[in-house]
């Protein structure tokens, strides 16, 4: 009897020992809300849950509908899940046939050579309808709602604040990336150079809806004439304007610009409200710090150098 008890006693140690690892098995400290964390993970898809796979190593298949962040090759990615040994959320939270925005590989997800997803912060969104669900952002942990559409946004062209500065000679392009997603781009022209920006892999001009439309120079444009001190000795100058655009030269741009806003299929003009809603999105300011002007015959002097400093905000 004494030895049974024994065993017994030995066996409740033993198992409760068992559960205190399993509980403890993972270690991490929650590192916050999921626009916080979601950009220290190398994939972030919309997907939909097939079907589970359990066992001592937990394995969810899921549908990629869209690729938010990073690039896979197929639609169908195997996603590692919750062993009690890996920090990973339940498979059971994510039943299929349920729609999720899943930021994979983050920090403490352990993929080894797949695809894993960590529960060290909220690296996963529910979405409902055209909405996501989750602990979106902030510090409060609270579960909020948002827009499927906006938080695409958000994800895909994060805040900027960015100053730099440049040289350029005539006749030859100036290029910097800036904000992740986007390329300011001075194209030389005749008498100078027209500032443009673009989203990296579309040939657009994303800043073309810069006012003024018509009836003054565009300050996204920089002339030799601009220049001078007496803007009126180049005769050929465009709307016989008093003078160039005010220095510095400020300028608007989004990636909804040939998309959503004046894209192919437009049969109006762009509206004021469209113009607002573009400088909601990003703006730009050029000074001219420095420059050299090819005088020529005609009065109307082209820029052979000049230095530059930028200054480029925006983002969702």
């Amino acid at each position: 009897m004494k030895f049974t008890a024994c065993m017994a006693c030995l066996i409740c140690g033993l198992s409760l020992f068992s559960g205190t690892f399993s509980a403890n098995a993972c270690s991490c400290q929650w590192k916050g809300a999921f626009l916080n964390v979601a950009g220290n993970s190398p994939l972030i898809v919309h997907g939909r849950v097939l079907r589970h796979h359990p066992g001592a190593q937990p394995i969810m298949d899921v549908l990629v509908l869209e690729t938010l962040v990073g690039g896979i090759l197929d639609s169908g990615i195997a996603v590692q899940m919750g062993d009690g040994a890996a920090c990973r959320p339940s498979m059971a939270d994510f039943p299929p046939g349920s729609e999720w925005i899943l930021a994979l590989n983050g920090p403490g997800s352990k993929p080894g050579s797949g695809l894993a997803l960590s529960h060290c912060g909220e690296y996963w969104l529910r979405i409902d309808k055209d909405d996501v669900v989750g602990i979106i952002d902030g510090l409060d942990q609270k579960m909020r709602r948002m827009p499927l559409q906006e938080l695409k946004n958000r994800l895909r062209y994060p805040r900027f604040d960015e100053r730099f500065s440049g040289q350029v000679e005539a006749g030859k392009p100036f290029q910097k990336i800036f904000g992740e997603r986007f390329q300011i781009v001075l194209d030389p022209t005749a008498a100078g150079w027209i500032i443009m920006v673009k989203e990296i892999g579309r040939e657009e001009d994303l800043a073309r809806l810069t006012p003024p439309f018509h009836s003054a120079p565009n300050p996204r444009e920089i002339e030799g004439w601009h220049l001078l001190d007496h803007p009126a000795d180049c005769a050929s100058r465009p709307y016989q304007a008093e003078s160039g655009p005010s220095s510095p030269r400020t300028f608007i741009f989004s990636p909804n610009v040939g998309q959503r806003i004046d894209g192919p299929t437009a049969k109006r003009s762009v509206s004021a409200d469209e113009v607002e809603a573009v400088e909601r999105f990003g703006r730009g300011v050029l000074w001219i710090d420095a420059f050299e002007l090819q005088p020529k015959n005609d009065g109307c002097p082209t820029i052979k150098e000049m230095t530059f400093s930028v200054w480029l905000t925006g983002g969702y």
